[in-house]
């Protein structure tokens, strides 16, 4: 509550400190420092004409799964990229190394029969 500009904290019409509120909503393992954690009195309209995606948002930040998600995302990208790597690794085993060294191994046999003949 805002009463001459100050803030005025009750817990069950009682007054309270502020730091009182703060360890009772951390006490259920809430956020207070979360922008979206409460909805003021002059922004209720606000949230009541958003999209669910813009509501579903609000809610992700204010639980603090959307910190995972970027995170989630940043991964995938992350394993996409080494996934392209070792596919690039795979197709130069394939198509260069592996024929070069079989020419190698057909040298190399060459060579020793060459040198036991002599």
């Amino acid at each position: 509550i805002v009463i001459n500009g100050k803030n005025k904290y009750m817990i069950n019409g009682h007054t309270a400190q502020q730091e009182q509120v703060k360890n009772l909503f951390h006490s259920v393992q809430l956020n207070v420092n979360n922008p979206h954690f409460l909805i003021m009195q002059g922004r209720i309209t606000k949230v009541l004409n958003m999209n669910p995606m813009e509501i579903l948002g609000m809610i992700e930040e204010a639980a603090g799964t959307r910190m995972f998600e970027t995170k989630k995302q940043a991964a995938l990208k992350t394993m996409e990229k080494k996934q392209q790597k070792n596919d690039e690794i795979d197709r130069v085993l394939t198509e260069e190394i592996t024929p070069t060294l079989e020419k190698l191994r057909m040298e190399k046999g060459n060579y020793l029969t060459y040198m036991a003949n002599e």
